[in-house]
């Protein structure tokens, strides 16, 4: 009996000492990186495949060329951004980022936190129900009768929803939330709003005391303002052109560049669209599957703006889902620079050497379009500012009644009499569906000032013909997805991060 308990006491060790070596060697061979990464991996197979949803029913919905279910996969986002899991992975290893050797795996930590975080509001149960109400209200190809929809109520509640669940979150409102997910930060943006106000203020108040001083009156009017708006678009972008088919003109301007469209994925049409839209360009499926719907009218300037979002897409080739920039979710792509990528594709259409190709205007009138929109650019910046800052406002403080948002920015952006200014409703598919977006129209114009400023420099003057020019954007701008921060991608491509004062400068703003 005393023998058989010694080789049962032997043989408990050795099981005990063949389990430890076991979970030893399983630790040993374990790496929480690679852990890491196969688990974002499967996530973001998953995240990819419902932004191919997505993307192909807002296609639908800006085309009309079929019934846009926008519902199921913004569930199917909800149900894959509220995984407990992925979320707590996510706020474990965002704060020790810096400890990951791979650089790839650690931006995608960067990227997951913004969108997880952008999804804690925009992908809110309630959030999302009212989204969809005001879009399913406002769909092209819809039937639903809403002409006593109240779009100005529903859209201030979708605000206040916003708002509320950003300060469920720690955030002073939706406005500190979204600037900290979208790259740019709000003291960041505030500092640029503050300085460009006061850059074009001297400017643009010299073009309205001229105006009293002409009418003899000691008011300034919209109507006059609206005429400063288009003076600057009427000469900045190109007329007189030459053929009429855009979707032609945009080929041979890629060709001159080294680009060839018909070689991409992409597809570009023409229709009626929303109000307040002018053109959609969708990356669809990153790099396969671009299509751009166009609203009638719309001049060639439109038409390369969203060819290029097609271009910043179609030669992304980091091929990691997260890091490709799609822009379902804010926080996944930084929408200055994309639109920025979009921008620098239309300014190839002020380019003087291609107007003088592609319209009839003579240089001597091509550089007398320019000296116009030169004296009425303040103006133009101007009203950036006030369109972007009246929505940013609504948010940062929701008791004020929009009319008086509106008039207040006026007065402080216009010049106008508060009293004598005509407002607008808050009708408006961005609000809704892209909100705090607007600046990053303004923030697109400088970044393609840039990059031209940089392609004249590395090129010369006849740079919109030069093959090696589509090889640099896509090396320096496009093949990098998200990799990188805004601002370095502009430091890579440019030798600086974003420059205000060249862009003045080119609009001869002193």
């Amino acid at each position: 009996m005393k023998k058989y308990s010694v080789n049962k006491f032997k043989m408990k060790n050795i099981l005990l000492l063949s389990f430890s070596l076991f979970i030893f060697i399983n630790i040993a061979c374990s790496n929480p990186e690679n852990d890491l990464n196969n688990f974002l991996t499967k996530k973001e197979i998953q995240y990819e495949e419902i932004a191919f949803e997505i993307g192909d029913a807002y296609w639908n919905f800006y085309s009309a060329e079929a019934e846009a279910d926008l519902k199921s996969p913004k569930q199917k986002f909800y149900n894959l951004l509220h995984n407990d899991t992925l979320n707590t992975l996510i706020n474990t290893w965002y704060p020790k980022r810096n400890e990951i050797t791979d650089t790839i795996l650690q931006r995608r930590i960067e990227k997951w936190h913004l969108v997880l975080l952008s999804a804690s509001v925009e992908y809110d149960k309630e959030v999302m129900e009212l989204r969809n109400e005001l879009e399913e209200m406002m769909e092209v190809s819809g039937e639903k009768d809403n002409s006593n929809y109240d779009f100005d109520g529903k859209m201030l509640e979708l605000i206040k929803l916003r708002n509320q669940k950003s300060i469920e979150l720690g955030y002073d409102n939706y406005v500190h939330l979204s600037f900290e997910t979208n790259g740019l930060g709000y003291e960041w943006f505030m500092d640029f709003v503050n300085q460009m106000g006061k850059l074009t203020y001297a400017p643009y108040n010299n073009l309205v005391e001229k105006v009293k001083d002409e009418n003899n009156t000691k008011d300034f009017e919209q109507r006059n303002l609206f005429q400063f708006i288009g003076q600057f678009y009427g000469n900045n972008d190109p007329i007189k052109v030459k053929t009429k088919d855009n979707i032609e003109l945009v080929k041979i301007s890629l060709n001159n560049i080294g680009i060839n469209y018909d070689e991409l994925p992409a597809k570009l049409v023409e229709m009626k669209l929303p109000d307040g839209v002018g053109g959609q360009g969708l990356m669809i499926n990153i790099p396969n599957d671009f299509r751009a719907v166009m609203t009638l009218g719309m001049d060639i300037s439109v038409w390369m703006h969203e060819m290029g979002h097609g271009l910043h897409g179609l030669f992304n080739s980091i091929n990691t889902p997260i890091l490709e920039g799609y822009e379902w979710i804010p926080g996944n792509a930084n929408a200055s620079f994309a639109e920025g990528m979009a921008e620098t594709s239309a300014w190839f259409s002020r380019n003087i050497e291609w107007q003088k190709k592609y319209t009839n205007l003579t240089e001597v009138q091509i550089n007398e379009r320019k000296l116009i929109a030169n004296k009425y650019a303040p103006a133009f910046i101007r009203y950036h500012l006030y369109n972007f800052m009246r929505e940013t406002e609504l948010y940062l403080n929701p008791e004020k009644d929009y009319d008086e948002i509106q008039k207040e920015l006026a007065k402080k952006y216009f010049l106008i009499d508060s009293e004598k200014f005509r407002t607008q409703g808050l009708k408006n598919i961005i609000y809704v569906s892209y909100p705090l977006y607007l600046q990053n129209y303004l923030l697109a114009d400088i970044v393609a000032c840039q990059i031209h400023n940089t392609l004249e420099e590395k090129f010369g003057k006849d740079y919109a013909f030069n093959k090696e020019v589509g090889a640099y954007l896509i090396q320096h701008f496009y093949s990098k997805g998200e990799y990188y921060d805004w601002n370095k991608r502009l430091e890579k491509g440019t030798g600086k991060a974003l420059d205000i004062n060249s862009y003045l400068d080119y609009y001869e703003i002193k």
